[in-house]
């Protein structure tokens, strides 16, 4: 009997992972949670294709392992392709914010839980679900005001009960930092992406394809918030070391 082969030929989404069949050659799109019911990265799983002619086993790896904000990113490529512009954009600011919960994730979760000695699971999980609850009402403009609030006043709680003093404490209104504040902080690099990320108008671009107006952006707009998006997001993610992964803190 023979081995089974792997798709030679694959693309990956946050959504989706499509893979060509190495036997009848056809493209199968797998939906991470409706198909595969997993949404972490693939690194080894065997599907059948979709083509029910074919319906034949095969094997899929190599998935991305960029984090979900990256990806979103990343998936705007093949948007502007297909010339969903108004789509890129809404995806662009999803990114955003997707971004700052991660941040704040790491700072008010991962990293208090990685400091404290008594590693209690269930009191992390009693918190995730108070983050969530806290934020899941917040736009993109309290968000960008809590992730950038964070550099100049936020706590910086070192367990998880000072995380939960933390996470009660988030401000329901926080107000931008002055550029002053974020000049003092010193760091060149960071003071310049945290300015650009503070000065970004993605929001008031997505409101406008959004609501009542349906704007229709232009490819010249979508590429320039991509451009914008990419270059703000990826240095930041790499500069401030997120990644959507506790037992990446826990081992540092």
């Amino acid at each position: 009997m023979s081995a089974t082969p792997y798709a030679k030929i694959r693309r990956t989404s946050y959504e989706n992972f499509v893979a060509q069949c190495p036997w009848c050659e056809q493209e199968s799109i797998f939906n991470r949670a409706t198909d595969l019911k997993d949404l972490s990265p693939i690194a080894f799983r065997t599907v059948s294709c979709l083509n029910p002619a074919c319906a034949k086993p095969f094997n899929i790896n190599g998935d991305s392992l960029n984090s979900a904000h990256e990806m979103l990113v990343f998936d705007c490529y093949e948007l502007l392709q297909l010339k969903h512009y108004m789509n890129c954009i809404l995806t662009l600011a999803q990114a955003y914010e997707v971004f700052f919960s991660l941040f704040l994730r790491v700072e008010l979760l991962y990293k208090p839980f990685a400091h404290d000695m008594g590693k209690d699971i269930n009191h992390l999980s009693r918190l995730t679900e108070q983050f969530s609850e806290n934020v899941k009402e917040r736009t993109f403009a309290p968000m960008r005001a809590l992730f950038l609030r964070q550099f100049i006043d936020g706590p910086r709680p070192a367990n998880l009960a000072e995380a939960e003093a933390a996470i009660a404490g988030l401000e329901d209104h926080p107000s931008n930092p002055k550029d002053a504040e974020l000049e003092a902080l010193g760091d060149r690099q960071l003071v310049v992406l945290l300015k650009a990320v503070k000065r970004t108008a993605i929001n008031i671009l997505r409101n406008r394809v959004v609501h009542k107006q349906a704007y229709r952006p232009t490819r010249e707009e979508a590429e320039a918030a991509l451009q914008e998006a990419r270059s703000l997001l990826f240095p930041l993610t790499n500069c401030l070391g997120l990644y959507d992964d506790i037992n990446w803190y826990m081992r540092r």
